[in-house]
């Protein structure tokens, strides 16, 4: 392996062997030493570097595995560094490249020149005093690779490294100088109040740099200082003259847009990661990380872009992600950045601070701060203390998930949230974010902006965020050439590494009660060992005296199994579950043996774990304790003792969480009496304050879905291969569901839905309300309506081999005949059921009812279904109805069923056994 691998390698780790309670998985032993994506840390053993220069450097000794190769003085005449294997260039004191030709380029003694410094070369510093300034006229070209970026670092960092290869350096800083770039652009703070903001003669001396000073400014907005690519610059940021003037990582004083700036790193830096100081230089492909001070800064009338922005701050040094500042307001140039696509991540002062007439557009981004998001000074943007979204920054599709609110207390009042609010595609709320970076549904609902009709030199990127939903830990466009970006995969606090891994995934046991917070983490696997409960019960009223409410967050792209039916979660009452999966990561609940590959049957398999158990405080009609008209109406919740679960409660709100783009299968483990299973997913009592949506359950030995009260709203549901029924409501239960695809197995199955309630008139009633849904099936009935079930069905396609109904006489009213206002409801509904409209012994006279007093309903058109549920010809030419006359909540539609035409494939990417391209 050559040097720079080594300067670049992660840390090795090993496997320890451990043995599973109950487990097949046995322990793979000792892994071979890996490298974590992106780099991440590590440096080659010690020794002493024995390569020759090359020639024309002086060889000044060795230093961890290099061979140090003297840089000094004024370079000018082009020069080049080149990649050498175990060779590292020692800058020794202040490198200047070229001689400053001034603003017109006609300055006496003026000098242009070139460094050149090749893919994969090593340069660093021994003090702060050593470090780069590119005058004037003058280039630098940084021709890093994905693979062999340019590294510019500290001589305590090589030494670290080479030491010990998992050495990231903590909140080192200021182990040498840094980067300065000295252009030729405009600019609008003026070293001579004689000359003109933006003229050929507004010039300035560069904060950091004395001795002799360093001035930058001109007129020309394409000025070309060169090309930084693929580059890393760490552990700068030295105070060469004053404490608190020192060195930022990269300075960009007066770049114009013909230099060239992408995947560039600034890590752990004294002073900002980056500042412009003017110009307009463009730049691409960011990493700021750890940096001590502000990790952007734009000052003196900026009006660059940038894209592809990742800033995460060291928990121990930082202050403002952004800050941003002018001259003055309505100065000229203003200092006017526009930011797309960005990820900020920190918990110091401010996610952003906005001051003296700065203004700024920022567009497509993640804050997931543990401060404010905002130090809104007044003199920001035109001066003024009211919004504007010409003169002041603005944002546009961005989430905002800052633990101390919008805004500091010396924050300018209303302004932040009204530039918020100005824009309905920003989003003030809780992040979804995985592995700290990557898209969740969150970030994924945001309606983005397209940053190619801010600046052509914008690439399209219709997301929030640094990260598209199609990368990975191991695939982006970070991965490779960054340093200690990506953490190691551990088991998070809260879990047990097991020793033993699963598809070459570490497995990390969740157990037993839950009373901390507790996040999971992409990268591993998940054990649920036995009944893990989210927190302690808070009662229906949320003061229950023994209550400890946790939370549960599951990343996207992870993956928790079961090994038996005793393992299943509880949600309590007052806990909240989030499962952040997304379209291409969906969050995934299975068992052992479908992970190992031990299923006899995977198109049977049914009860090989116990499933999810979603407790709220949201209405319900049946009670064990308390009444109904008190509100305080609770039940146990079937499939699950010693100790019961509890649900209910008064509040429809109740919030339980957000389960997004998820699959769970193979569940459904009758833990106490035969009959009694669990199903797929339980929700009792559950409100709507709760999101559910993008939810597959998949093969369950009870129901797949089971409502017991409550009001919560589900979109986007599939549910396939359920053993017993698919959809049952009962308790009250008052939601919506739209878009519900069922498909149910040749072999598995009874009724698609089962709607009940606690009895006849009592309420709140059992109550559904369903639309645009498609039912395939061939079992028992698609419908059994029983005990004072009412429910709306509306667009609805059902195409079944045996009765559409089991219409019991005790289904709404319970009287005899059928009454559109008491009864179930159906209106734009294709009946094909191969075996008629209602099974001997129901009330077909309420079941015929309900299809002739509705409107638009038919039981006399076939099925024209593609792919199982895809609508045909006649389901496309049925009349629609319109759900939002029914509940605000329903999207608008244009058709029946679930699935308009092959075009509309809202189930595929996330869920599993509707095509064969995509199987369980």
């Amino acid at each position: 392996m050559s040097k720079l691998k080594l300067l670049l390698a992660g840390a090795s780790f090993a496997v320890i062997a451990a043995c599973s309670q109950g487990s097949d998985i046995a322990s793979p032993g000792p892994s071979a030493p890996g490298t974590p994506p992106g780099g991440g840390g590590g440096g080659g053993g010690g020794g002493g570097g024995t390569v020759s220069c090359p020639t024309g450097f002086t060889q000044t000794g060795s230093v961890g595995d290099f061979t140090a190769c003297e840089v000094s003085g004024q370079i000018l005449s082009n020069l080049t560094l080149e990649a050498v294997d175990g060779v590292a260039y020692r800058l020794n004191g202040r490198i200047d490249v070229g001689a400053d030709i001034g603003a017109d380029g006609n300055k006496a003694g003026g000098q242009s020149a070139r460094l050149t410094i090749e893919s994969g070369a090593v340069v660093y510093g021994a003090s702060g005093a050593d470090y780069i300034v590119v005058n004037r006229g003058s280039q630098i070209e940084a021709l890093g690779t994905a693979s062999e970026p340019v590294i510019m670092t500290s001589q305590a960092d090589i030494e670290r490294r080479a030491a010990d290869a998992s050495d990231l350096g903590g909140s080192n800083t200021a182990e040498w100088g840094g980067l300065v770039l000295l252009g030729q652009a405009p600019i609008n703070r003026c070293l001579s109040a004689a000359a003109a903001p933006g003229s050929v003669d507004c010039e300035n001396i560069v904060e950091g740099v004395t001795n002799p000073d360093a001035i930058y400014g001109g007129d020309d907005a394409n000025d070309n200082s060169g090309i930084l690519r693929y580059l890393q610059v760490r552990f700068a940021g030295f105070a060469i003259n004053t404490a608190g003037n020192e060195l930022n990582g990269i300075t960009f004083a007066g770049i114009g847009a013909g230099t060239e700036v992408n995947h560039v790193q600034v890590h752990n830096n004294e002073d900002d990661g980056v500042e412009f100081f003017g110009g307009n230089v463009n730049v691409s492909n960011l990493v700021l990380t750890g940096n001590k001070d502000d990790s952007i800064d734009t000052d003196n009338g900026y009006q660059g872009n940038i894209q592809f922005a990742i800033v995460v701050q060291n928990d121990d040094i930082g202050d403002n992600i952004v800050e941003a500042s002018s001259l003055a307001p309505g100065a000229l140039p203003a200092s006017d950045a526009t930011i797309s696509n960005f990820t900020f991540v920190g918990n110091r002062s401010n996610a952003f601070r906005l001051n003296t007439g700065t203004v700024g557009t920022y567009v497509n981004g993640v804050v997931d701060y543990g401060q404010e998001c905002f130090r809104w000074q007044d003199s920001a943007g035109d001066g003024n203390t009211s919004f504007n979204a010409a003169t002041d920054p603005s944002f546009r599709s961005v989430v905002f998930d800052c633990d101390g609110g919008l805004a500091s207390s010396n924050s300018v009042a209303g302004v932040p949230a009204a530039a918020v609010a100005a824009d309905p595609n920003n989003l003030v709320g809780a992040n979804s974010l995985a592995s700290r970076l990557f898209p969740g549904p969150v970030e994924q609902g945001v309606t983005a902006v397209d940053p190619t009709t801010l600046d052509p030199f914008f690439e399209p990127a219709s997301y929030a965020g640094a990260f598209s939903s199609a990368e990975t830990e191991t695939s982006n466009w970070a991965a490779g050439w960054t340093f200690g970006l990506f953490p190691e995969v551990a088991c998070p606090t809260g879990t047990a590494d097991t020793g033993l891994e699963l598809n070459g995934e570490t497995i990390c046991r969740v157990s037993g009660v839950l009373t901390d917070d507790l996040r999971l983490t992409r990268g591993n696997v998940y054990e649920i060992s036995g009944r893990v409960d989210v927190g302690i019960d808070a009662g229906a009223d949320g003061t229950a005296a023994n209550a400890d409410p946790a939370v549960l967050t599951i990343e996207s792209g992870v993956t928790l199994f079961g090994d038996s039916g005793a393992d299943y979660i509880v949600v309590n009452r007052g806990s909240q579950i989030f499962a952040n999966g997304t379209r291409e990561n969906p969050v995934i609940f299975t068992s052992e043996n479908d992970l190992t590959g031990n299923q006899v049957d995977p198109d049977t398999a049914t009860a090989e774990w116990g499933g999810l158990v979603l407790l709220g405080q949201a209405p319900i009609n049946r009670c064990s304790t308390g009444s109904v008209a008190g509100g305080d109406c609770q039940n146990i919740v079937e499939g699950v003792t010693n100790p019961d679960a509890i649900y209910g409660g008064n509040d429809a709100d109740d919030n339980s969480g957000a389960l997004r783009f998820m699959q769970l299968k193979y569940a459904g483990f009758a833990i106490n009496t035969a009959g009694n299973e669990l199903n797929g997913i339980t929700f009792a009592g559950i409100g709507r304050g709760t999101t559910v949506e993008y939810v597959q359950v998949h093969n369950n030995e009870d129901d797949g879905v089971e409502f017991f009260g409550g009001n919560v709203n589900v979109r986007n549901l599939v549910l396939t291969g359920n053993k017993d029924d698919s959809i049952d409501t009962d308790n009250g239960y008052q939601g919506n569901i739209q878009f519900a695809i069922v498909v149910q197995n040749d072999q598995l199955g009874d009724n698609i839905v089962e709607a009940s309630s606690a009895g006849n008139g009592v309420t709140p009633l059992s109550n559904a309300t369903l639309s645009n849904f498609t039912f395939i099936g061939n079992r028992s009935n698609a419908f059994r309506l029983n005990t004072g079930t009412v429910g709306r069905y509306v667009n609805g396609v059902v195409d079944y081999g045996q009765e559409c109904f089991r219409w019991q006489d005790s289904a709404g009213d319970g009287v005899a005949g059928y009454d559109i206002n008491n009864d179930p409801r159906f209106d734009s509904v294709l009946f094909d059921c191969d075996a008629g409209l209602a099974r001997s012994g129901s009330d077909t006279a309420a079941a015929q009812g309900a299809v002739d007093q509705g409107s638009n309903n038919t039981t006399a058109t076939a099925a024209t279904l593609s792919g199982t549920f895809v609508n045909g010809t006649a389901e496309n030419a049925r009349p629609v109805f319109d759900p939002t006359t029914l509940d605000a909540w329903f999207e608008p539609v244009t058709y029946i069923g679930a699935v308009e035409n092959s075009s509309d494939r809202w189930w595929a990417g996330w869920s599993c056994g509707l095509e064969a391209s995509s199987p369980c």
